[in-house]
């Protein structure tokens, strides 16, 4: 759902940037700017200015700089859109919408996904069988209320029924990816399961995941398949009903599966997420880190669950989350594990710690008399780590992490150092790869003057152009265009596809002449901005040679 460009206007308009940025800095007055240590980089003197009077921002140390909504997206690791409404609540300003097409279908899907729910909701209150089975796995009528758990009939017959009465056709249940046509009809793919429904953070009912009841009955799971409202790589189940514990705590943790999730919850562990049996991806981690500071993950003590606990770490720690592994060995998963009750349970994730000490320490521990054995583990082991901090993409962040591998390990820090940047190299189409990762506030786009439309459309139909004058700059100068340059260059061709037919519905003509003095008038206009901050910051003895860098400040090439 998109903002309408009336409410980004007066939120611009009147989110002042010192009202702002003083709710989350102490700023001191300077003349007649605002300074205070600049929150993006570590800095013992401030370099960190606010100007009022301008409207803007701008740290000299790091070189961030923009107005209200830049500050609190990159303070608060937000979207532009959750950043715009976020200030619109602040001033009291209401938020419009407008909705797209693909907007206003996947409404209607979601009222399909809620009534489906109350019809498996309804069946559960009348299966002996369903209700026996969640009583002898201990879950509470509150847990089955809170998180809604259903039951699907195996008789198709009462969902053909149900849905004549409601109006709902059978080309709406295919396309949340419920049933599977046959030659009677069609038949619910749920039937006979316990219904798990899967919420996005807005707790719109996006897809359903079932369990057998029986052994019998394979697979033991199963989860809708991805439709146009459902994208398991953007989804964690349990995000909505965790979501303000998560932001009260700053902490998650990270389980596989419904159950462990539910028994979690239920004892107590409120700040708690499942990968829905998936392997744990960067657009789930991006999601989280929007809430949380740290995680932890609480996977299954068999090994396929350290395997996938060391996989969710080496993504979780590339966008700088921090990571511990809670190890047990009292149970088989966190679902059992929490029948032994709140204190064992949280007596666990307490003592739970960062995954790299973990398996040094795993590293100094290996007892077995097999040398050959005792070797290969320790290898085994070794190269986890180094692939785990391969993922890392802060300098600093990695060289600390390898300056405890050295000092556990007795390796020369170049050594270790040496080690990792071998596996670097080897992943590094794989880390290519995760970088562009779907982002599903992409289509909250920013309003386009006449003019940014004009320079869009000339990129778009001369795809050489930006390597020609290499106008990365652009984001600098315009971060309306900065933002759709972006998109473009992460080479998604359906995005390519809608922005070249929202541009192609004017008629805009372009040249590369005027293109390129329009940049140039946008580059002008952001100099004299930074200027004018800078000239208010500095006495008179430094004005000269202020003035004489304006005259002689160049493009960057």
């Amino acid at each position: 759902m998109a903002i309408s460009p009336e409410t980004v206007e007066e939120v611009n308009r009147v989110a002042n940037v010192y009202d702002v940025i003083s709710d989350y800095l102490s700023l001191k007055r300077q003349g007649s700017v605002y300074v205070a240590l600049c929150p993006f980089h570590n800095e013992k003197t401030p370099s960190f200015v606010v100007s009022p009077t301008k409207n803007i921002f701008k740290c000299f140390g790091c070189g961030i700089s923009g107005n209200a909504i830049k500050f609190v997206m990159e303070y608060e690791k937000i979207s532009y859109f959750d950043a715009v409404v976020k200030l619109a609540q602040k001033y009291n300003i209401p938020v419009k919408y407008l909705d797209s097409e693909k907007e206003k279908l996947n409404k209607g899907l979601y009222a399909i996904t809620r009534m489906i729910t109350e019809f498996y909701k309804e069946n559960l209150k009348k299966s002996q069988i369903c209700k026996d089975y969640l009583k002898n796995r201990g879950i509470l009528s509150r847990t089955i209320e809170e998180f809604e758990l259903g039951y699907s009939p195996e008789d198709s017959s009462l969902l053909q029924k149900y849905i004549q009465e409601k109006n709902i056709s059978v080309e709406d249940l295919e396309k949340i990816g419920l049933i599977t046509k046959t030659d009677n009809g069609f038949k619910d793919k749920f039937s006979g399961r316990l219904i798990f429904p899967i919420k996005d953070i807005k707790g719109n009912i996006i897809a359903f995941g079932g369990r057998a009841l029986d052994s019998v009955r394979q697979p033991k799971y199963l989860n809708s398949p991805e439709t146009v409202i459902y994208k398991k790589r953007n989804t964690l189940y349990g995000i909505y009903e965790s979501l303000e514990h998560l932001k009260e705590k700053q902490s998650v943790v990270i389980v596989e599966g419904y159950m462990d999730l539910i028994s979690l919850f239920q004892i107590g562990i409120k700040n708690v997420v499942a990968t829905l049996g998936t392997a744990f991806t960067k657009n789930q981690a991006n999601l989280l880190k929007k809430y949380i500071k740290e995680a932890v993950v609480m996977f299954d003590s068999d090994e396929a669950g350290k395997k996938a606990a060391i996989e969710t770490a080496k993504i979780l720690l590339s966008e700088g989350i921090t990571v511990r592994y809670a190890y047990y060995k009292e149970a088989k998963d966190p679902d059992e594990l929490s029948k032994q009750g709140l204190s064992k349970v949280k007596e666990i994730i307490d003592r739970s710690k960062d995954i790299i000490i973990f398996l040094l320490e795993r590293l100094k521990s290996i007892q077995d008399s097999d040398i050959k054995t005792q070797l290969k583990n320790y290898q085994t082991i070794y190269n986890y780590i180094t692939k785990i901090i391969a993922y890392i993409e802060d300098p600093s962040l990695r060289n600390s992490y390898i300056e405890i591998v050295a000092k556990y390990t007795g390796r020369a820090f170049a050594n270790v150092e040496s080690d990792i940047e071998k596996v670097r190299l080897l992943t590094k189409i794989e880390r290519e790869n995760l970088k562009y990762s779907e982002d599903e506030n992409k289509d909250i786009k920013p309003k386009l003057s006449i003019k940014e439309k004009i320079v869009l459309k000339h990129i778009l139909e001369n795809p050489n152009f930006l390597q020609k004058y290499n106008f990365y700059d652009i984001i600098t100068f315009s971060d309306t265009l900065g933002y759709y340059i972006q998109l473009i260059n992460s080479g998604n061709t359906q995005i390519i596809q809608d922005l070249s037919q929202t541009l192609n519905q004017h008629n805009i003509s372009t040249t590369e002449e005027t293109v390129l003095q329009i940049l140039e008038d946008f580059r002008q206009e952001w100099i004299k901005k930074q200027k004018s901050l800078d000239l208010s910051t500095l006495s008179e003895k430094n004005f000269t040679d202020v003035f004489n860098e304006i005259k002689t400040l160049k493009r960057r090439r």
